[in-house]
């Protein structure tokens, strides 16, 4: 069973307000889509967000789509947003071309700026194939990757932002946690195009975020 991880560009005139909210505002560190609901005259979401309430809610009351809204704090810097909302005219388009027989698109989707969004796809090779052959002008598809579904990957999420991310695959493909190490932070730097102090940065961030989230996990104090 194959999957696809893409990433989906949306043009600046096409993004849901929330969507354009996250990419003009430093209020939102993260914001994913858990859950979501599209069968009814209403879609009805899920949320989990990194960041500042106050904002984010103001962003929803200010949103014409967004129908109602409630929100449940986690802790000072992270909540759960459930809300219901009318659909624009690219979400019905969006939402067309991926609701049918042979595809599903596997949750959790994660908003980033730039009207960007990252989610995972399975299906048959047809089904797929179609899906992303409606997927409306306004929206950019590039495929990230392609590969064997095996659902254990999404049970560890330690929450990496994408710069993160990066930093990590190149430090693994330069054998920088090789035994004995391959490479240094200076060869992540280069392929990061960025100082070797802020790929050190990166990497120490991301490394706190995987053990943090290792230990929650398992229950290690």
């Amino acid at each position: 069973m194959k999957y696809l991880q893409l990433t989906l560009r949306f043009a600046a005139n096409a993004r849901h307000p929330m969507h354009q909210f996250i990419d003009e505002s430093d209020a939102v560190d993260r914001d994913v889509l858990v859950h979501g609901n599209t069968i009814g005259e209403l879609d009805t979401f899920l949320f989990y967000i990194v960041g500042d309430r106050e904002p984010y809610a103001a962003a929803l009351e200010a949103a014409e789509m967004i129908a109602d809204f409630q929100i449940t704090a986690i802790d000072d810097r992270s909540f759960y947003c459930f809300l219901t909302q009318r659909r624009n005219a690219v979400d019905e388009a969006m939402f067309a071309s991926f609701n049918r027989t042979g595809v599903i698109i596997v949750p959790p989707i994660e908003f980033r700026p730039d009207g960007v969004a990252d989610l995972t796809v399975v299906g048959d090779a047809a089904s797929v194939q179609q899906t992303l052959a409606e997927i409306p002008d306004e929206v950019a598809v590039d495929i990230q990757q392609v590969g064997e579904y095996d659902w254990r990957q999404a049970l560890f999420d330690p929450g990496l932002t994408h710069r993160q991310k990066e930093a990590v695959n190149a430090a693994v493909a330069a054998g920088y946690y090789a035994v004995p190490r391959e490479s240094d932070v200076e060869t992540i730097a280069d392929t990061l195009d960025c100082a070797a102090s802020t790929a050190a940065e990166h990497l120490r961030k991301a490394e706190q975020a995987v053990m943090t989230e290792f230990c929650a996990l398992h229950h290690y104090e």
